[in-house]
This record gives structure tokens, C-alpha cells and sequence, in this order.
């Protein structure tokens, strides 16, 4: 049994508030919340590992819904729904490496703008690089 933790601590551990946290679990972005005879919610390492994760997804452009969807399919202990989370993954992963390129196309030509001192503005005819 993994040691239980306060909202508080995980919120410190995460760097995401407490209002948060409430928020991510009442929008079904959670992984299961125990709660205590009190009614406190109970987390531990599990969590942790989940809020990191759902943080990056979420740093990473993934839109809630889709995080939503992985969130539930987490909770299903079917091949089929396993298969679904890789799928959503591989998905998000492959927008990534787009979006990737995409910026690393950009930051090439600003590296050369200020490489070159910032020269005269050149908009490149069609075949000519910028």
C-alpha cells in the first residue's frame, strides 16, 4: 500500500492548485479519488504519476476532451480500450512531431534574421528560401 497524501501535498508535489485538482476530478480528468470516513479525498503516488502526466498531455496540446476520453479509458481493464489509449497517444504524439517541425521551420528563419542583424526584410519569390 502506497502512503495516502492531502490535497494540499499533491497540489505542492504537481504544481496544480488544489481548485484544480477539485475541477480535473469533477471533470472526469481524474483517476479514481478515494475518499476518507471524513469525506476528505485521499491520493497517493498514483496520483502524482497521473497529474504530471495529465500536465504534460495537456502542455503538449491536447485538448480536454481528449484527455477526458484517455482518462476514462484508463479506467477499463479491456485489451480494447488499452488498444484506444494507444491510439490516442500515438495520435497526440504524431500532432506533436508536426507541430515540432513546424516551430523548428520557424525558428530557423528567425535564426537567420538575427544572424544577419536583423537585414531588410526579403520575401522570397517562389524557389528561393527566405
Amino acid at each position: 500500500m502506497t502512503a495516502e497524501i492531502g490535497i494540499q501535498t499533491l497540489a505542492s508535489r504537481t504544481g496544480v492548485s488544489a481548485h484544480a485538482l477539485r475541477y480535473y476530478e469533477k471533470a472526469g480528468l481524474m483517476i479514481p479519488v478515494p475518499r476518507d470516513r471524513a469525506g476528505r479525498r485521499v491520493y497517493d503516488e498514483d496520483h502524482v504519476r497521473w497529474v504530471s502526466f495529465l500536465l504534460r498531455l495537456r502542455e503538449g496540446g491536447m485538448e480536454i476532451a481528449q484527455v477526458r476520453t484517455y482518462a476514462t479509458l484508463t479506467q477499463s481493464g479491456s485489451d480494447a480500450a488499452r488498444d484506444q489509449r494507444l491510439a490516442l497517444l500515438e495520435a497526440h504524439r504524431d500532432e506533436f512531431r508536426n507541430r515540432i517541425s513546424r516551430l523548428a521551420a520557424h525558428l530557423e528563419v528567425l535564426e537567420r534574421k538575427v544572424a544577419s542583424g536583423c537585414a531588410p526584410d526579403h520575401i522570397p519569390t517562389q524557389g528561393e528560401q527566405a
